[in-house]
């Protein structure tokens, strides 16, 4: 059995942050949960009157579970979630028209659904509601995919019980079957893609609540010419190439054994996805050499890779 590599000493500090790191996670992952469903919304569909306060009541016990056992999300993966969730939407990250949903507390706790994706056909909405479970260790992947196995085994996969989309404003209902994976990337990405973020939405949001002195002509030229740069960097990282590339190998080795198992639905769920995955890589072009090797060499991907390789023996 192909063993996950043990953590690095960064990896053990994984939750001690950069400069740039807290800002972002201040400013954008406060903003990100705040746009999570609201359950309190479904308090006028009858059939979740009973459950609700119910379902509720069983949040903040979970939240006091994790907080007293040390196994809440690393701030990191935080970080990570809510820059790809933006990403997603503002540099098309998953390719073109793909959007998405925060889901609510109770199945990001419940299901382990971090974020759904929603894509709109000629035909109407489809709800692909991949659910994306994001990590910034390699540490329990294995743990994670076997979960997300054994769903697949007896045909349920995961759900979530609190779903809205704001382009069907009158649908509040459980959604059922919904594929998963995992995705992530190691510390020093973050860190860089925070850098980033701050410069290119962090420092102007800031700059914008503290009212500052006017700079001079040439001094808003220059922040004006440094924020671009800075989108245009986050917008192309090479981390929606990684990305990209975990998404694809699970739901490949995800739809083999699905078949092998005799779920069909199952299977078909997860080419679908894969057609819009490898639409987004072929959108995106051959990438370069250098990010390919990057990327290779991120313990994160090597560790979903092994697991991945090792699916039959999770």
């Amino acid at each position: 059995m192909i063993k996950e590599p043990l953590p690095t000493p960064v990896e053990q500090r994984k939750d001690k942050l950069s400069e740039a790191e807290e800002k972002t996670f201040d400013l954008l992952v406060t903003e990100h949960r705040a746009a999570a469903i609201d359950m309190n919304k479904f308090a006028k569909i009858p059939r979740y009157a009973e459950r609700l306060e119910r379902d509720k009541a069983s949040v903040e016990k979970k939240k006091a579970t994790i907080k007293r056992d040390g196994t809440e999300p690393t701030k990191k993966a935080r970080i990570l979630e809510a820059i790809f969730a933006e990403q997603i939407e503002l540099s098309d990250w998953l390719g073109q028209n793909v959007f998405t949903i925060v889901p609510a507390e109770y199945d990001d706790l419940f299901h382990g659904v971090d974020l759904a994706l929603e894509v709109p056909k000629e035909e109407g909405t489809e709800y692909l509601a991949l659910g994306i479970d994001v990590t910034s260790s390699p540490i329990k992947i294995r743990d994670k995919l076997k979960k997300i196995k054994e769903h697949m085994a007896d045909g349920t996969l995961t759900m979530m019980e609190y779903f809205h989309s704001d382009n069907r404003h009158d649908f509040y209902d459980v959604v059922r079957n919904i594929s998963q994976v995992v995705i992530g990337t190691e510390g020093r990405t973050i860190k860089e893609l925070s850098e980033l973020w701050m410069t290119a939405y962090g420092l102007p949001k800031l700059r914008r609540r503290s009212g500052g002195p006017s700079l001079s002509p040439e001094a808003e030229q220059s922040q004006r010419r440094m924020i671009k740069d800075a989108k245009d960097k986050l917008g192309r990282h090479r981390v929606q190439m990684l990305i990209l590339e975990e998404i694809k190998i699970q739901l490949s080795v995800f739809r083999n054994f699905a078949t092998k198992v005799n779920q069909t639905e199952a299977a078909k769920k997860f080419s679908s996805l894969i057609e819009l995955i490898d639409g987004a890589l072929q959108e995106k072009g051959i990438p370069d050499r250098e990010d390919v090797f990057r990327n290779s060499e991120d313990i994160v991907f090597q560790s979903l890779s092994e697991a991945v390789n090792d699916f039959e023996n999770l």
